[in-house]
């Protein structure tokens, strides 16, 4: 009796799987962060989502990374760490990665412990810290995930030279910061982010649009009335929801469906409570990297 109902549980469960419909791993973020409260977002209004499996990561590094290794499905991925793969990795694989969903522009932070003044017994007045980017020449500045490679694209294009140190997280980065190892820390992040509203103690240093920056950055300000009172100048860079380009008619029609699903959904994305404001921003119109058809 016992045999059969161990066969019997066995080929149930054998069903149950088959009947299972196709699932993908999707690379966020942290659980706190802008990737995944929006792909939370979708989930609630699009009932296409339901075998999208969510695996939080360390941001845009490890989730083209995870992409193309096979290991997830879909990324959210800012868009210059896309080009800096294909243009100056010149990796092959990016050919085969395609834009599901273009997003919403993340802000580019830069912050910086308060400078400090000193007067000689001449009188003389002396600054010393970080209070534009160009200050950052020859210095050092921490970053992680897709930051990093904002940092190196933004030095190459300003012909800014400064010493990236790579750290595991954001309060790595403070850390940092705050025993001197380095001068600065470089964020991407779509604000208003959560822990930067919480911050105190630093300064948000100045980043403006110029030429050399056009193509890839767009102009922006920052809003943290707790870091400043009327704004600072930065630019921004697009994300975007990546995937492969898939070919199985069965994985094909599951994307396309949860995508056409979003786009139709997006007045409810931007208007429905708890959503995050970067909603607002978002048109589906500007595709920063070729679109999965």
């Amino acid at each position: 009796m016992t045999r059969v109902l161990s066969l019997f549980l066995l080929s149930t469960l054998g069903l149950a799987q088959a009947a299972d419909p196709v699932s993908f791993n999707v690379a966020t973020g942290s659980p706190t962060g802008t990737y995944s409260v929006m792909f939370k977002n979708i989930g609630l209004i699009c009932a296409q989502s339901a075998y999208l499996k969510e695996r939080g990561t360390g941001g845009s590094l490890d989730n083209i990374d995870l992409l193309m290794t096979n290991q997830v499905s879909l990324a959210f991925v800012q868009s210059d760490v896309l080009k800096a793969r294909q243009q100056i990795d010149q990796d092959p694989r990016m050919a085969n990665i395609k834009a599901l969903l273009p997003l919403y522009n993340e802000e580019i932070h830069v912050f910086a412990k308060p400078p400090v003044t000193s007067k000689s017994i001449l009188g003389k007045v002396t600054v010393k810290g970080v209070q534009a980017f160009t200050d950052l020449k020859d210095k050092r500045v921490a970053a992680w995930g897709g930051s990093i490679i904002t940092a190196k694209v933004l030095s190459a294009k300003l012909a800014l030279p400064y010493s990236i140190v790579s750290v595991k997280d954001q309060p790595a980065a403070f850390a940092a910061l705050n025993a001197g190892q380095v001068d600065a820390v470089l964020a991407v992040v779509g604000q208003p982010a959560a822990w930067v509203k919480g911050l105190s103690g630093v300064n948000l240093i100045p980043l403006p649009f110029s030429p050399p920056l056009e193509g890839i950055y767009t102009g922006a300000k920052l809003l943290y009335p707790n870091l400043s009172v009327s704004g600072v100048p930065t630019v921004a860079v697009q994300s975007v929801l990546v995937t492969r380009d898939f070919k199985t008619p069965d994985k094909k029609d599951r994307l396309l469906a949860y995508k056409k699903c979003a786009i139709g959904k997006l007045i409810n994305l931007q208007e429905d409570e708890g959503m995050h404001p970067k909603w607002q921003e978002v048109t589906f119109k500007t595709w920063p990297w070729e679109e999965y058809k």
